[in-house]
């Protein structure tokens, strides 16, 4: 069977929450096999990405590891696709030196943070041999950062096409890829960013406000899919919605980095944009639907049963419970 034939659920962030990866495997009629799942007859699941990195305070006991489990069993048995989420792309960086021995992602103090409830499940993460480094951090490397199925379109966090056509073929398990792609200022390092983090929009000199983690941020995740209308504000632009961002009207720097997602294109998902755990199970547009529903903190895991539909509907979305 294709790749396009299979109808997909696809599901958002999970963040080592085993638990409920579980709960909505159960729910969707996968059957337990080994450390994964068979799939019902012509379907397969496709993961956004963030496997890993539990959020503080919110982490299961061996709850990364067992994802990890679980999610590469299925793929090596055909039953599932994987992305590259942003949080996989940074730990191979934290992991790796570039040529001036440095990491790739610095160890400071928020970074080792993020990324410590996978440090904690892999206890041996530094041996070269051992199960972190020989087994993950290649398998994790080979994750492709985007998909298109053709009637069907998945990546972290934005569908990019600038940044998808240079991303094309690369391997970021070859060690003078996977540096460049950690340099920001540079051009694959940019399209990197844009694919896996989404887009970026600056606030105004002197205004910030607080991310999900209690983070001071200066910047805004932004609305990438969507063509602001002349007058439109900050906050009209931002998501998910937030009273912290301000109703000034956007600076025309900002309206220059937007790629709106074409009403007659394919439907994308993605993840990444941590919505509140209350949000309704909606898509963002008929064709455009963010899966993460905060499965890292207190929200649900979720997934959205593809059938083949050009327009996304409220009814094909599944909650764990």
């Amino acid at each position: 069977m294709k790749e396009q034939e299979f109808h997909y659920d696809l599901i958002g962030d999970i963040h080592g929450r085993h638990d409920k990866l579980e709960r909505l495997m159960n729910r969707l009629g996968y059957e337990k096999q080994g450390a994964g799942y068979r799939a019902p007859e012509g379907r397969k699941v496709l993961f956004l990405g963030d496997l890993i990195d539990p959020k503080p305070g919110h982490a299961i006991p061996d709850g990364v590891r067992r994802t990890l489990h679980t999610v590469k069993a299925m793929c090596d048995d055909g039953q599932a696709l994987c992305l590259m989420g942003n949080h996989e792309f940074n730990a191979m960086a934290f992991h790796a030196r570039g040529p001036d021995g440095a990491p790739l992602r610095r160890h400071d103090k928020n970074n080792v943070r993020m990324h410590q409830g996978t440090l904690d499940d892999f206890p041996g993460h530094e041996e070269p041999h051992g199960e972190w480094r020989a087994l993950w951090l290649p398998w994790l490397g080979g994750l492709p950062l985007y998909l298109d199925l053709g009637p069907l379109r998945a990546v972290h966090a934005c569908w990019h096409p600038e940044g998808i056509g240079r991303l094309k073929g690369i391997d970021l398990k070859n060690a003078e890829v996977l540096t460049e792609a950690a340099n920001e200022s540079s051009e694959l390092g940019a399209s990197v960013k844009a694919v896996l983090k989404g887009i970026e929009v600056r606030l105004p000199q002197g205004v910030s406000y607080q991310d999900e983690m209690g983070s001071k941020r200066r910047k805004f995740r932004a609305r990438w899919w969507e063509r602001p209308e002349p007058g439109a504000t900050y906050r009209q632009l931002s998501f998910p919605d937030s009273e912290q961002i301000p109703g000034t009207p956007l600076a025309e720097a900002a309206l220059e980095l937007i790629r709106p997602h074409a009403e007659d294109a394919p439907p994308v998902f993605f993840g990444h944009y941590f919505k509140p755990a209350n949000a309704p199970l909606l898509p963002e547009r008929d064709n455009v639907a963010c899966l993460d529903h905060g499965a890292g903190k207190d929200g649900p895991l979720v997934a959205y049963r593809w059938q083949g539909e050009a327009t996304l509907t409220p009814d094909h979305y599944v909650a764990q419970v």
